[in-house]
């Protein structure tokens, strides 16, 4: 039994904790502070953050500035493609005097760097340097136009580097030419480049912004943290996991809203919790806990027994109080040995070596019978005798076999039969019986309950005549839930003993017993089912029980 502190202690031992807290890791040498690395790393983070938004961005305006620039050009160079008098004049000897005023007059008034039209062997009929006009269009990129094709590309001209759009000139159906309206790429990177200084300076005060926020974040969590560095906290919970690792007891911490914050090994072993329970609720994890109703009275509930998946424990449920205000409770609970061996001896491993005597000791006769008529010579009724034995076990064996998939609940069936047949009692298990592998449901358990009962019935007829000894049982999974009915042909049960046969210790045959039925009551309620007992007509009792299939194994835990 935990010894429990008194108050001043408790006190002492929490004070001299908090004290060791404080004081851990003086005398290591760490190059750097919690509230360093959280602004060296935040600025890191986030500059490299700024620098990759500032990189797209800039790669994005860039692109569509020029995308902008293109439609422009190529929305010119169709208008200029479209103007009557230079698709009369294009190609035409003189027709420069027509083009060449025209084109100038749309390049100044929509900002246009250059419009060229020149003929189908590229000739220029109008250009910004009057000089250039009659020569050969430079660049490379207009053979598409002189196929009647539409773009815009980016190429060398005169001028320089340039973005152009090119348009053909149709007269009267036949191409005669086309037009290219250039737009040049130093007056663009020039834009480009005011674009960009903004954006630097507005990634720069960001990283201003960022680097105030990272200290400001750094000074709270030191702060959160009672000034200790992070390789501190971390030795102080290994140390305390260590601790509660090495305690032989389950425990269970929540906090003041019934989430669990530390649930040791032991404890996920007893209440078979797989996964990560850390953050969950309790009683979505333990179903029948009382935490919330100690998170509520304040109350600490010591020494208490409950039952564990179909097993006794002792539990103590404790309130942690800080200044008079509870903020968490604890549960610590562990096996009560008298209980799970008591359990274990009724359906455990003495219960199938109960089984292997019977069958050896009917394995014995039965081979005296043979010696006897080999003996006498009767070989015939020898070999009968012997195929009526292999045929009646076989039968049995496989009949269990093929209609109860649980092993341990197949084994008991078989010993119990064995031990009957030793008793000479009819034993009798309905053809229409079927239970699954039962991977939901605790197999321990229903062995207890159909141990127990069996081992009820077949005391009840020990009483009566050989020939009254009769033994029924029926299994049935279905209808979401597991049926079991035992039958006897005993003495019955009075009216008035009926609803005091299931209390710890009521017995009618003498003392040290009043267990099995008792730990059936148990366990069957742990599993959320009910068992009822009835009187047969012409006299004998029967059990039913009925236990939920696929009940959650959380429905049968403590804490």
């Amino acid at each position: 039994m935990r010894r429990r502190m008194p108050d001043g202690e408790e006190r002492l031992f929490s004070r001299r904790i908090f004290r060791s807290l404080g004081n851990r890791g003086k005398g290591f040498c760490h190059p750097l502070k919690i509230r360093t690395k959280i602004i060296l790393m935040g600025l890191a983070f986030f500059g490299a953050s700024l620098a990759v938004v500032g990189f797209v961005t800039s790669r994005k305006i860039v692109a569509q500035f020029e995308t902008r620039l293109g439609e422009n050009a190529m929305n010119v160079a169709l208008s200029v493609s479209e103007i009557p008098d230079i698709q009369r004049s294009l190609g035409k000897p003189g027709g420069e005097r027509v083009i060449q005023p025209i084109a100038e007059r749309i390049r100044q008034k929509t900002g246009a760097e250059y419009i060229v039209l020149f003929d189908m062997r590229g000739v220029r009929y109008s250009h910004p340097v009057e000089e250039r006009i009659g020569k050969t269009f430079v660049g490379g990129d207009e053979g598409l136009v002189f196929r009647g094709e539409t773009y815009v590309s980016k190429a060398v001209g005169t001028l320089g580097p340039s973005m152009r759009a090119f348009v053909p000139v149709y007269f009267e159906g036949d191409q005669v030419g086309a037009v290219a309206v250039g737009i040049l790429l130093t007056e663009v990177r020039k834009q480009v480049g005011v674009l960009n200084r903004f954006l630097q300076v507005a990634l720069l005060l960001g990283l201003g912004v960022g680097f105030l926020g990272a200290t400001v974040l750094a000074w709270d969590i030191k702060r959160a943290m009672g000034g200790l560095e992070p390789h501190e906290i971390a030795r102080v919970v290994q140390e305390l996991d260590s601790v509660i690792e090495a305690v032989p007891e389950g425990i269970v911490a929540v906090d003041a809203e019934g989430r669990i914050r530390l649930m040791n090994r032991r404890a996920e072993e007893l209440l078979r919790v797989e996964g990560d329970s850390v953050g969950r609720s309790v009683e979505e994890v333990i179903p029948s806990t009382r935490l919330p109703a100690v998170l509520a009275t304040g109350e600490s509930e010591l020494d208490q027994e409950q039952n564990l998946l179909g097993s006794r424990i002792l539990t103590n449920r404790i309130p942690v109080k800080v200044k008079g205000r509870v903020v968490g409770a604890i549960a610590s609970f562990r096996d009560m040995t008298q209980v799970l061996s008591m359990a274990e001896e009724l359906t455990g491993v003495k219960r199938y070596v109960e089984a292997l005597r019977v069958q050896n000791h009917e394995f014995l006769n039965k081979l005296q019978a043979i010696s006897g008529l080999v003996q006498l010579g009767e070989y015939a009724r020898a070999v009968e005798f012997i195929s009526g034995i292999v045929e009646t076990q076989r039968s049995l064996m496989s009949f269990i076999a093929r209609r109860v998939k649980n092993p341990s609940l197949g084994g008991l069936l078989l010993g119990k039969s064995g031990r009957c047949k030793e008793l000479n009692i009819s034993f009798s298990l309905d053809q229409d019986s079927f239970c699954g592998p039962l991977e939901d449901l605790d197999s321990q358990a229903l062995v207890l309950v159909v141990g127990n009962l069996l081992e009820n019935a077949m005391e009840a007829v020990l009483q009566e005549a050989p020939e009254r000894r009769v033994v029924e049982i029926s299994i049935f999974d279905e209808s979401g839930g597991i049926l079991v009915s035992v039958r006897d042909t005993g003495g019955g049960i009075s009216p008035d003993l009926v609803e005091h046969i299931f209390e710890k210790g009521f017995s009618t045959k003498g003392l040290q017993r009043g267990y099995g039925l008792f730990n059936v009551k148990n366990v069957v309620d742990a599993c959320g089912g009910d068992v009822s007992v009835h009187a047969r007509p012409g006299g004998g009792t029967e059990f039913l029980v009925r236990i939920p299939h696929g009940t959650k194994e959380g429905d049968s835990r403590g804490g």
